[in-house]
């Protein structure tokens, strides 16, 4: 019997116990100002302003069916924009992988730029009476305060895809390219080294981007707000306007509202993470 073997594997769990001490300070702030952020909406969710604690506020929600609207509203926009962002990113990915650093910096050039910035322009061009109208005339469809929030998903799409992309290029570097190099040698047919080369470097970073544009794109409200419809709304909408409709208990309307989106976040994310570690480990 090798007996490097139980050595390596002591190796590896101090690395890994090295790694985690290291990330604990910054794990433990962003604990603290989640977890405070989280309490203090919780708070607010049954502790209407001046008032004892209730869960009207939840009982109410839940019985809106304005808030259902909004809830069937994000999830769908979350949903096709995380599904449509991750098929074009991939598709982008495999195409400009060999591609050199000046085609990267402008492929990544929309990550920076703010999402309200890229909905204003889309709302100058794009929206009724603006500048692609007055240039070309009306428009085949309806983009801005569309009712099935086409608009949106453009928008996101537009930010997300440069997002996912520039993870799935930093995956696809040096080692992928010489496993699938070996792979090619060995024989191995374009599609083959898809599925067995390619794919299982790609898919925890993407899983793990999915997870954080779906988050994003369920508790924004800016780029709702300016290309969205007026109904239904988002749900981040929602909670906005519950806090401008009612002093009193708007406060407690829109806790509740947020804490269910952060909840559904919170989950995606823990399942995320352990279906990463499934993956690396298998």
């Amino acid at each position: 019997m090798d007996a490097r073997g139980p050595a390596r594997r002591g190796d590896v769990r101090t690395a890994g116990a090295r790694g985690r001490v290291a990330v604990l300070p910054a794990a433990a702030l962003v604990a603290l100002l989640l977890g405070g952020a989280l309490a203090g909406a919780v708070r607010a969710s049954v502790t209407p302003l001046g008032g004892e604690p209730t869960l009207a506020a939840w009982r109410d929600l839940l019985a809106a069916p304005e808030f259902r609207d909004a809830v069937v509203f994000t999830v769908r926009t979350a949903v096709l924009t995380t599904v449509l962002a991750a098929a074009l990113a991939t598709a982008l990915a495999l195409r400009v992988r060999r591609a050199g650093t000046v085609v990267r910096t402008l492929l990544a050039l929309p990550v920076p730029v703010p999402h309200l910035l890229v909905a204003t322009v889309a709302v100058l061009w794009l929206a009724p009476g603006g500048l692609a109208e007055r240039a070309i005339g009306a428009l085949p469809v309806t983009l801005v305060r569309d009712e099935h929030g086409v608009g949106i998903v453009l928008v996101y799409l537009y930010k997300e895809v440069p997002f996912l992309l520039v993870l799935l290029l930093a995956a696809l570097g040096r080692g992928h390219a010489e496993r699938d190099e070996a792979a090619a040698a060995l024989g191995l047919s374009p599609l083959q080294r898809l599925r067995w080369v390619t794919w299982p470097t790609i898919r925890g970073p993407l899983l793990l981007g999915c997870v954080v544009v779906f988050a994003f794109v369920l508790g924004a409200f800016d780029v709702p707000l300016a290309v969205g419809p007026t109904y239904p709304q988002t749900i981040a909408e929602y909670a906005l306007g519950a806090t401008q409709g009612d002093v009193v208990t708007g406060q407690s309307t829109a806790a509740a509202a947020l804490l269910l989106a952060a909840a559904v976040s919170v989950v995606l994310a823990a399942l995320a993470v352990r279906a990463a570690r499934g993956l690396r480990d298998a």
